[in-house]
């Protein structure tokens, strides 16, 4: 009842504030759109305690359980997505949860909460909010929101295995599973990938990523006092980038004062370990990187000179007024572009962490074009 009377009070709060919304969204699916804010808001809560429960697996020295706190945080990440894209399909904006002080136990605690308190918590919600969003039939929230509770079940019963091997043999990792495999499209979890498809989203097998690769450069990146949140997000977006993109060399040698300097303190991944390609791709481009976002945050929108306002009025002539919606002109301009000009965009994506180009993002990206004489017109 309770979780009833919070849905209804959050769609009093999204009607009150339909003007900062879909007006069309909020007329046709109030219920919906709340309840999509809601678990947008546990979602990323839960996102964010998972990776500090990593972290204390980490300084405990469970590494097979710091993966599967990993794996966690990474599947909740996807759901946080999914949330998102369907808020913005909607042209609801949504509503970032207020950042709050993360409290962690101990490793062994934290799993007893899990599957006892916090699990079994999710899991009776999830038939009431479906209940309650299928009148207004919106299917793919109906779809996501199902999935989502498949993968919160799944995640419990992983829990309770890794708990049940804790407190058989506390200290002996060989019990625990030593990788997890998160599929991309709906944040399933498993310990071996199936044969097939997705048990829950019926994706392919291809979906699914190792939790760990991925995990010990956000833990690096996390735990770096030099860097302001902005900037951690801005290095994470780019490793995101590197890493799903494939590479041509299967091998790179980084010099031997790569782990030198205040560029490394800043921008690096902490004490020097085995890096796996991905990670080393990273650390060879800092120099580049660094630029990048220096040149980005010194631009002045207020204070350009003749040739950047010459260029702004070309592209609002072009483009309108407002923002350029990036991925819709990509959309029209496909086999058009080079892949120069095609990298030159991520990178302005990458870098200002939207995918609507402001005056800022345009003058960047024709400081990128001027260095690039490969993109292109």
């Amino acid at each position: 009842m309770r979780k009833l009377g919070m849905v209804a009070c959050l769609v009093s709060c999204v009607l009150m504030s339909s003007g900062a919304f879909g007006v069309e969204a909020v007329s046709k699916y109030p219920v919906t759109v709340a309840v999509l804010q809601l678990l947008y808001n546990d979602e990323t809560k839960a996102m964010r305690s998972y990776w500090a429960c990593a972290r204390q697996a980490h300084r405990e020295k469970h590494l097979n359980i710091e993966l599967f706190f990993a794996g966690l945080a990474i599947s909740k990440s996807i759901r946080v997505e999914a949330i998102e894209t369907m808020l913005t399909d909607m042209e609801v904006e949504p509503a970032e949860p207020a950042e709050t002080d993360i409290r962690v136990s101990k490793t062994k605690l934290n799993l007893k909460l899990l599957t006892n308190i916090q699990f079994p918590k999710l899991e009776k919600r999830y038939p009431i909010l479906i209940e309650r969003i299928k009148p207004e039939g919106h299917a793919v929230a109906i779809q996501n929101i199902s999935h989502a509770w498949k993968v919160d079940v799944q995640h419990c019963e992983l829990a309770e295995k890794i708990l049940s091997s804790l407190e058989s043999f506390f200290g002996i990792a060989a019990k625990i599973p030593d990788a997890f495999h998160v599929c991309q499209g709906c944040g399933s979890m498993v310990v071996d990938v199936p044969e097939l498809t997705c048990p829950i989203c019926e994706g392919p097998i291809s979906d699914y990523a190792q939790a760990d690769a991925k995990w010990r450069f956000y833990c690096a990146i996390e735990g770096c006092k030099l860097l302001s949140d902005q900037e951690k997000s801005f290095a994470v977006r780019m490793y995101d980038y590197i890493y799903a993109g494939e590479h041509e060399q299967e091998e790179i040698e980084l010099a031997g004062d790569a782990f030198e300097g205040a560029l490394y303190a800043k921008w690096g991944l902490g004490n020097p370990r085995e890096f796996c390609l991905e990670e080393k791709i990273y650390l060879a481009g800092l120099e580049d990187m660094s630029r990048m976002w220096t040149d980005y945050n010194s631009i002045d929108a207020d204070d350009l000179d003749e040739a950047d306002k010459a260029f702004l009025k070309e592209m609002h002539n072009k483009y309108g007024d407002g923002p350029i919606n990036l991925r819709r002109e990509r959309a029209g301009k496909k086999g058009e572009l080079s892949d120069e000009a095609l990298k030159l965009l991520d990178m302005v994506e990458i870098v200002s962490g939207r995918t609507e180009f402001e005056d800022q993002d345009l003058i960047f990206l024709r400081a990128l074009i001027a260095s690039s004489p490969k993109s292109g017109s």
